[in-house]
C-alpha cells in the first residue's frame, strides 16, 4: 500500500473532523436558543462559519486531482474569506482589531500576481495565529475575551482554540511540502480540537463520543483503504492491458527486426556482394537496387571504413552518395563489428524508418558497413490511431504517434542527452517541441489541464519503446465518486451521533420540531392564515398573511380589527382589502374553533385575488379579439365584393356621364372608394389566413427610409443607433415598412410634430431569456420618442383592434403592427412613463450569418 492511500485517508478523516465540528456548532445553535432566550447565536454563527469554511477548504486539498490548476487559487480565495470573517468577528464581537489578518488577505492578492506557495503558507499561518492571540490575552491580558462570549471562552474551553490555531498552522506547512506527517499531525489536532469542544458540550456522554469516533475512524479507514485499493487494481489490470496490446502491436516490427537482422549478416558475408564491391560503383549501385527490391525494403546503401556512402537503391541516390555519415550511431557500432539495429527519421527521406546495419568483411578486415532500411511509420499507422499508441525513445522524444505529439520531447531531459539526441540525428533535421507535459512521478505526467497520465509502454529495442497514454483521471474520478459518497455516509453518521449523544433533546428537540414543521408548512402556501383567540387576539400569523397586511411579528396580540379594514364595493365575490394607500382584492373566509359548542377563537383565510382577476380579465379580453377577428374577416370578405362591384359600376358611371357636373361628383365617390378599400386592406392584415411573404431584408434601410418619409416637414429630430454588422431579417418588405411608418407615424402624432425620436438597432440572441420567444438569432429595435407618453390604464389595450386615443383615429394601426410581427415569428413590446416618453421594442427572427 502506498503512501497516497495514507495522504487521502488522513485528508478524508480531517474533513470528516471538521464536518463533525460544524454539526456540533449548527446544533449548539438550534438547541441553545430554545433553552436560552438571551442566547447569543450571532457570536456562535460566526465560528460555526469558520469551521464550516476549513471543511470546504480541506476538501479541496482532498479532491486537489480534480481541481487542477485551479487548486491553488481555491485554497488562497478560502483563506481570504476565513481571515475577512475572523476580522470582522473579533473586531465586531471581541474588540480586538487583529489587523494582521488583513495582511492574509494581501497576500492572497500577491498570489495572483505571483504564484508562490510560500503566500499561501504566511496567510493560513497568520489565521493560525490569531488564535493563539485570544489565549494570550485569555491568559495574560486585563482584557479577557471570556467576559464578551463567555459560553465559548472560558477557563477549561480554551485548549481547543489552542489545537486549532496548531491545526491551521501544521496545514499551512502541508500544503507547501506535501508531507506525510505534517497531514497526520494536522488531522490528530483536528481530533483533539474536536474531543476538547464535545467534552464541554457532553460531558457525561464522553465515553460514548470517544468509542463512536474510535468506530468511525476504524470502520471508514477500512472502507478508504479497499476503495482505494480496488481503483488501483483496476488501473493496474486496465494498464496490463494496454501493455498486451503494445506488445501485440510491435510483435510484427520485432519479427521483421529478426528477419532482416538475419538477412543483412547473411548479405554482407555473401561474395557477390564483395564481387560488386571491387567492381566499381556502378556494378554495386546496379546490385544494392537488386537487394532493395528482392528483400521488400524501402533503402539500401553500402557506407565505406571512413564513413562515406558510396553506394545506394535507386531512390534518394542522388541526395546520399558521398555524404558523410561517420557520427551515426549505427556506422559506429558496426564499424567495431557489431550488429547496428538504429531507429530515426532519415534526414533526406523524411521517414521514420529503422536501419539495420552490419560490418562487411574482407581477408579479415573491415571494408565498409551494409545498411538495409525499412519505413515502421505505415506499419503502426492503424493501430497507433486505434490505440492512441506513439513510439518514445529514452531520452523522451516521440518518433512516430499522433499529429500533436509528433516531433515532442514528453519531458525536460539533461543538455547533455538533448545534444546527444541532436548530434545523433535520431529525430532528423526536425526540431523536437515540448509537449506541454509535468513529470510528476515515474511514467506519471500532468497535462496544462491538470489531468494526470501514465505511460504504459513495451520495449522494441535497446531505447526505444511502443508505448500509449493510459488516462489517470477516470480512476481519480473513480476515488472521487467514493470519498462523495463516504463523506454523506460521515454526514449521516455524525448527525445521529450528536443527536443521540445530547442530554437536552429528549425535552426540548421533539415539541421544537413539531412547531417548526407547522409554522414550515404553513409558511409555504400561498393563502395567508390568521389564527385568533376567543376575543379576537391575534395568536399567529403566517408568512402570507404578514406579507398581504404588510405587517412583522410584533404585530401578534393585537386586534384582528386594528389589520383588517375592508373597503365598501358592489362584488360579492372578492373583499377589498384596504392596507395603508394600497387596495387589494381578496378571497376571505372566516371560521370559527367550536370545542363541544365552545369557540376558543377563530381561523382566517384570506388569499390575494389580484393575478386571479388578471387572469380572468386577460381570457376576456383573448375571447373578445378572437371574436372580433372572425367577425371583421367575414365583413372584410363580403364588403370586398361589394365595394368591387360599386366601384365598377361608378368608373361605368363615369364613361357614360356627359355632364361635367356629375362627372365630379363620381369621382369624389370612386375617390371615397378608395379610402374604404385602404381600410379594408388594413383590416385584411388582422385576419388569421393573413400570409407574410418573408425574404432576407436589411433592416436598416428600411427603417430610415420609413422614418425619412414619416417625418418628413416636421420639427422632429431623430437618431438612428446601429451597432456595426446587423443581421439580415426574414420578413414580408411591404409589411415591414407599413411596421415602422405606423409606429413613426404615432409616435409623430403624440408629439405634434415636435420632438426627439431615438431608434436603437442592435443583434440579439435569444438563449431562453425570453420564453415567449423562440431561440435563435433576432434584430432588436428600440423605437423612443419624447412625447406625454400613454396613459397606465390604457397601456395593455393599445394593441386591440379598434382601441384609439385619438379623435380621428380607427384604432387598426397598431393592432396591424402586432399581428405582422407575430406572424414574422417575432415580438412587440410597449414601456412607457407619462411626460417623458414611449419606447417600443421589436424583435424579428434574423439570419445567422450576414
Amino acid at each position: 500500500m502506498n503512501t497516497q492511500i495514507f495522504d487521502d485517508l488522513f485528508n478524508f478523516l480531517r474533513v470528516s473532523f471538521l464536518l463533525f465540528h460544524s454539526i456540533v456548532f449548527y446544533y449548539l445553535i438550534f438547541w441553545r436558543k430554545i433553552i436560552e432566550p438571551n442566547f447569543n447565536k450571532r457570536v456562535v454563527g460566526y465560528f460555526f462559519i469558520i469551521i464550516f469554511l476549513h471543511t470546504i477548504l480541506n476538501s479541496i486539498i482532498l479532491f486537489k486531482n480534480f481541481t487542477g490548476g485551479y487548486y491553488l487559487y481555491l485554497i488562497a480565495a478560502n483563506i481570504a474569506v476565513i481571515a475577512a470573517i475572523l476580522f470582522y468577528a473579533y473586531k465586531t464581537i471581541i474588540n480586538l482589531k487583529l489587523y494582521y489578518l488583513l495582511l492574509a488577505i494581501i497576500f492572497v492578492i500577491l498570489f495572483i500576481f505571483k504564484q508562490d506557495k510560500t503566500l499561501i503558507f504566511l496567510g493560513l499561518f497568520l489565521i493560525g495565529i490569531s488564535y493563539f492571540h485570544i489565549w494570550y490575552k485569555e491568559e495574560f491580558s486585563q482584557y479577557k475575551p471570556s467576559r464578551v462570549i463567555p459560553s465559548l471562552i472560558k477557563k477549561g474551553a480554551l485548549l481547543p482554540f489552542i489545537f486549532f490555531g496548531l491545526y491551521i498552522i501544521c496545514l499551512s506547512c502541508y500544503i507547501v511540502s506535501q508531507s506525510l506527517f505534517l497531514n497526520i499531525f494536522a488531522t490528530f489536532l483536528v481530533f483533539l480540537s474536536l474531543s476538547f469542544r464535545t467534552r464541554s458540550l457532553y460531558e457525561e456522554r464522553f465515553k460514548a463520543y470517544v468509542l463512536y469516533i474510535f468506530m468511525f475512524v476504524l470502520i471508514f479507514s477500512i472502507l478508504i483503504c479497499l476503495s482505494g485499493k480496488y481503483i488501483e487494481d483496476m488501473k493496474d489490470m486496465d494498464a496490463y492491458h494496454k501493455k498486451l496490446n503494445m506488445q501485440r502491436i510491435s510483435l510484427e516490427v520485432k519479427n521483421k527486426i529478426a528477419f532482416y537482422s538475419d538477412l543483412v549478416k547473411f548479405e554482407a558475408s555473401s561474395e557477390e556482394l564483395k564481387k560488386r564491391i571491387k567492381k566499381g560503383q556502378e556494378e554495386l549501385n546496379k546490385y544494392l537496387s537488386y537487394l532493395n527490391q528482392i528483400f521488400d525494403t524501402d533503402l539500401v546503401w553500402f557506407i565505406d571504413k571512413n564513413g562515406n556512402i558510396i553506394a545506394c537503391s535507386t531512390e534518394y541516390r542522388k541526395e546520399m552518395i558521398n555524404q558523410n555519415v561517420s557520427f551515426r550511431k549505427y556506422f559506429k557500432d558496426s564499424i567495431q563489428g557489431k550488429l547496428s539495429i538504429f531507429i530515426a527519421r532519415g534526414i533526406y527521406t523524411k521517414r521514420d524508418d529503422i536501419r539495420i546495419s552490419y560490418p562487411v568483411y574482407d581477408r579479415g578486415n573491415i571494408i565498409g558497413v551494409l545498411v538495409l532500411q525499412f519505413d515502421i511509420s505505415k506499419n503502426f499507422k492503424k493501430e497507433i490511431d486505434i490505440e492512441n499508441a506513439f513510439m518514445m525513445h529514452s531520452s523522451g522524444g516521440i518518433l512516430i504517434g499522433k499529429q500533436e505529439l509528433k516531433n515532442r520531447m514528453l519531458f525536460s531531459v539533461s543538455p547533455e542527452e538533448l545534444k546527444k539526441v541532436y548530434e545523433e540525428k535520431i529525430f532528423g533535421n526536425d526540431r523536437l517541441l515540448p509537449a506541454g507535459f509535468k513529470k510528476i512521478d515515474n511514467d506519471i505526467f500532468e497535462d496544462f489541464k491538470g489531468r494526470r497520465w501514465q505511460i504504459v509502454k513495451y520495449e522494441i529495442t535497446n531505447d526505444w519503446w511502443l508505448a500509449s497514454f493510459l488516462n489517470l483521471s477516470l480512476y481519480e474520478k473513480f476515488k472521487g465518486i467514493s470519498y462523495i459518497v463516504l463523506i454523506i455516509f460521515a454526514f449521516i453518521s455524525h448527525s445521529f451521533a450528536i443527536r443521540s449523544l445530547d442530554r437536552l433533546r429528549n425535552i426540548f428537540l421533539n415539541l421544537a420540531e413539531e412547531v417548526e414543521e407547522k409554522r414550515t408548512a404553513f409558511d409555504s402556501v400561498d393563502t395567508g392564515f390568521i389564527y385568533t383567540d376567543s376575543s379576537g387576539n391575534i395568536k399567529y400569523m403566517n408568512k402570507e398573511a404578514r406579507r398581504l397586511l404588510d405587517v412583522s411579528d410584533d404585530s401578534f396580540g393585537k386586534q384582528l380589527n386594528e389589520l383588517l379594514t375592508f373597503k365598501e364595493h358592489n362584488g360579492s365575490e372578492y373583499k377589498i382589502l384596504q392596507i395603508k394607500e394600497k387596495e387589494v382584492p381578496v378571497i376571505y373566509t372566516e371560521n370559527p374553533i367550536l370545542v363541544k359548542g365552545i369557540k376558543f377563537g377563530d381561523v382566517i383565510t384570506i388569499k390575494d385575488a389580484t393575478e386571479i382577476i388578471q387572469r380572468q380579465e386577460l381570457s376576456k379580453r383573448l375571447e373578445r379579439m378572437d371574436i372580433l377577428t372572425k367577425i371583421s374577416a367575414g365583413i372584410v370578405h363580403d364588403f370586398s365584393n361589394y365595394l368591387m362591384v360599386l366601384t365598377g359600376n361608378l368608373s361605368l358611371l363615369k364613361e357614360l356621364e356627359k355632364s361635367e357636373d356629375k362627372k365630379e361628383n363620381i369621382e369624389i365617390m370612386l375617390e371615397v372608394t378608395k379610402i374604404m378599400n385602404t381600410i379594408i386592406e388594413q383590416m385584411k392584415d388582422l385576419s388569421p389566413d393573413f400570409i407574410l411573404k418573408k425574404e432576407k431584408l436589411n433592416v436598416e434601410d428600411i427603417v430610415k427610409s420609413s422614418t425619412e418619409f414619416v417625418l418628413n416637414g416636421t420639427a422632429i429630430e431623430f437618431t438612428i443607433e446601429s451597432e456595426p454588422s446587423i443581421l439580415p431579417v426574414y420578413a414580408d418588405a411591404a409589411q415591414l415598412y407599413r411596421v415602422f411608418q405606423n409606429i413613426i407615424m404615432n409616435s409623430r402624432q403624440a408629439m405634434e410634430d415636435k420632438g426627439n425620436i431615438k431608434i436603437k438597432i442592435q443583434n440579439y440572441i435569444n438563449d431562453g431569456e425570453l420564453e415567449d420567444l423562440k431561440k435563435g438569432n433576432y434584430v432588436c429595435l428600440t423605437i423612443t420618442d419624447s412625447g406625454p407618453g400613454i396613459p397606465k390604464e390604457y397601456i395593455d389595450k393599445i394593441f386591440d383592434p379598434f382601441f384609439t386615443m385619438k379623435k380621428e383615429g380607427k384604432g387598426l394601426g397598431l393592432s396591424i403592427v402586432k399581428n405582422v410581427i407575430e406572424k414574422s415569428g417575432g415580438k412587440i413590446e410597449v414601456e412607457s412613463i407619462s411626460e417623458i416618453g414611449t419606447t417600443f421594442r421589436i424583435y424579428i427572427p434574423a439570419s445567422d450569418k450576414i
